[in-house]
Parts: C-alpha cells; structure tokens; sequence
C-alpha cells in the first residue's frame, strides 16, 4: 500500500489541507475583539490622565497665590499722616509661601539698611523721623492679606517731602526695585518686581524652602547689632 507523500506518517493528518473557513472566522474575531479591548483601555487611561490633570489644575488655580508689591510714599498731601512703604499683599485665592525678598537698586541686591535708606529719602529726612515699623518679609501669607516690611512716618520731616519728590535732591527712588519669590501649597512658584508691573512669572523654585532670604529681616538684625553696639 502506497503512503500519501502529503500524509504527516505519524497522525495521518493530511498537511497540504487548509483550516476551515468558520476557524479563520473564529480567530479574526478573536484578533478584532482583542484590539478593541486594548484601545478601549488606551483610551480609558488617556481620558483618566486627562481628567486627573484637569483636577488637578482645578484645585492648583483654587489656591493660587498672587503676590503685589506695593512701595512709595503714601498720603503726600497730609504731612502728619505721610509715610514710606513697602508692603506685599496677597490678591490671590490662596496662601502665599514667601520665601525670597530682597530690594534691588539698579538691578544689584542693597545689603545694608543705610544703602536702602539713602535710596528713598535724604539723611536730614531721616534724621527727622524716629523709628519706623519694621516686620519680616517672608513667611506665609493668607489670601487677602499684607505684609508691611518696612513704613517710616514722615512727621517733621515731611516739610522736605514735596521737595525730594520734585527731585531737588537728585532722583527720588532711584533705581530701587523690591524681588519677591513665592510659592503656593503645590510648590509652585513665582518671582515679581515691582518696577515690571508684569504679571509673575513662573520658575522652578525660590532656593532652599527652611533657608528664606528675607533682606527684611537682615535689616532688623542689622538695627539690633548696631544698638548693642552704641
């Protein structure tokens, strides 16, 4: 007897036959719903990161910190109430970290307190005025609030108030900017100047979070040491 050349000699199975229609069927529709499955899924996971993002974003613009710096002198016309001021206030919806804040004259840090004061106000002025309200700058900050680091009381010496500000003493103000950094609960964070009257520009960080460079509060400590020195 003659063996079939196409016959597999161990099973009989005939290897030259194709599987049948209602098999390939089977498995195209296995292939199909398979692929489905897996773009559902893909889907499901885009529209599911898209969704936390938007969240996410919901809840970051909720407690968004917005920090405006407000500096120059107030109440010009009423000499007994005139004052210089730098203050930063918190128009934003949410609590504000500040972390860095140090003015600036012609874009340089100013380092002592005496290089500040000549920067907004003759010596004789201050010899006129007594000891102004001081606080630190950075820390955090409620939404709606203020921070005054710095007001002088002009009093006596507000009869030479008009004359500074028309400029008979050189250029009032004269270069002196106030950089802010600040971040929010999410760790994002900002810088504003007050001479950009721009809005705040976001950035990576403000330095160390438990290191603050608050130029404020090295004022203060400059005071203290000066009068344990006299």
């Amino acid at each position: 007897m003659m063996t079939d050349q196409n016959n597999d000699p161990t099973t009989g199975i005939d290897l030259d036959k194709q599987p049948h229609k209602s098999i390939l069927k089977r498995i195209d529709l296995g292939l199909a719903t398979g692929m489905c499955a897996l773009l559902i899924s893909f889907v499901g996971i885009v529209t599911s990161r898209a969704t936390f993002k938007m969240n996410q974003e919901t809840q970051k613009a909720r407690v968004l910190p917005i920090i405006d710096v407000d500096m120059g002198y107030e109440n010009i016309g009423d000499r007994s109430e005139a004052a210089f001021v730098v203050r930063l206030n918190n128009v934003g919806a949410g609590i504000a970290h500040i972390q860095r804040v140090t003015p600036l004259k012609n874009g340089e840090p100013v380092t002592t307190l005496q290089e500040f004061e000549d920067t907004i106000m003759n010596r004789r002025m201050r010899s006129n005025i007594g000891y102004p309200v001081v606080a630190p700058a950075a820390g955090f900050l409620a939404a709606g609030k203020s921070v005054t680091p710095r007001r002088y009381r002009m009093g006596a010496a507000g009869s030479e108030l008009g004359a500074y500000l028309r400029g008979e003493y050189g250029v009032p103000m004269d270069g002196l900017d106030i950089d802010v950094c600040y971040c929010s609960v999410f760790s994002d964070c900002w810088t504003v100047k007050y001479l950009d009257k721009k809005l705040p520009k976001p950035v990576d960080s403000c330095g160390i979070d438990d290191a603050p460079e608050d130029m404020f509060q090295t004022y203060i400590d400059q005071t203290a040491a000066k009068r344990l020195e006299q």
